[in-house]
C-alpha cells in the first residue's frame, strides 16, 4: 500500500539514473540536512510527482511530515522558527535552491488537520496526471543520518547549493 516505506539509499540507486535526477536528489539530501540542523530531524517525508515515474523530471515533490524542535511547543514559536528559516519553508525558495516542490506537516499540529492535510496529499500525489492511473509515493524517515549520508556519498561530486550557510 503506498506510500512505499524506503530509504535515501535506495531510492538515490534506483532513482539517479541522470546527470539532472542526481542533481535534484543531491538537492533534496542536502535540504533534510537543513531541515535536522534547525531541529526537524523526526518524521519522515512523502516523495512523489514526476521524479517517481519514467520521465525527466525538473524537481521532486516532497511532503515533508515534521514533528518540531525540541522546546517548540506554541504554534507561535513555530511560525517565528520557519520565518527565521524561510530559506527552507517557502515554496518559491525552496524550489530555485533544491529543486524540490516542498509542502511541510505539522505533526505536533492538530489532529484534524492532520488529517485534512495527509488526505489532501495522498489524493494529489497518489495518481498521475492525464490518466489517473495509480502510481503511488515512497516514504522515507528523517532519522537516518547515516543513510542519507550513504545515499550523498553514492551521488558522488559536489553537492547541490546550499542556502544561507546551510549544508
Amino acid at each position: 500500500m503506498s506510500p512505499y516505506v524506503t530509504i535515501a539509499l535506495e531510492v538515490v540507486t534506483t532513482l539517479a539514473s541522470s546527470l539532472e535526477r542526481r542533481d535534484i536528489l543531491r538537492g533534496w539530501l542536502n535540504h533534510r540536512a537543513s531541515l535536522r540542523a534547525i531541529g526537524f530531524a523526526r518524521g519522515f517525508q512523502w516523495l512523489d510527482g514526476s521524479f517517481v515515474e519514467d520521465k525527466q523530471p525538473r524537481d521532486l515533490d516532497v511532503v515533508s511530515f515534521l514533528y518540531r524542535p525540541h522546546g517548540i511547543r506554541d504554534p507561535q514559536q513555530l511560525l517565528m522558527l520557519i520565518r527565521a528559516n524561510g530559506a527552507l519553508f517557502v515554496r518559491n525558495i525552496v524550489k530555485a535552491q533544491y529543486r524540490l516542490d516542498a509542502f511541510p506537516v505539522d505533526l505536533d499540529g492538530s489532529p484534524e488537520a492532520l488529517v485534512s492535510s495527509a488526505r489532501y496529499f495522498l489524493g494529489l500525489f497518489s495518481h498521475r496526471r492525464g490518466d489517473d492511473l495509480w502510481k503511488g509515493m515512497l516514504q522515507v524517515r528523517m532519522e537516518d543520518v547515516a543513510d542519507d549520508a550513504a545515499a550523498l556519498s553514492r551521488l558522488g561530486a559536489a553537492p547541490a547549493a546550499a542556502v544561507g550557510g546551510q549544508p
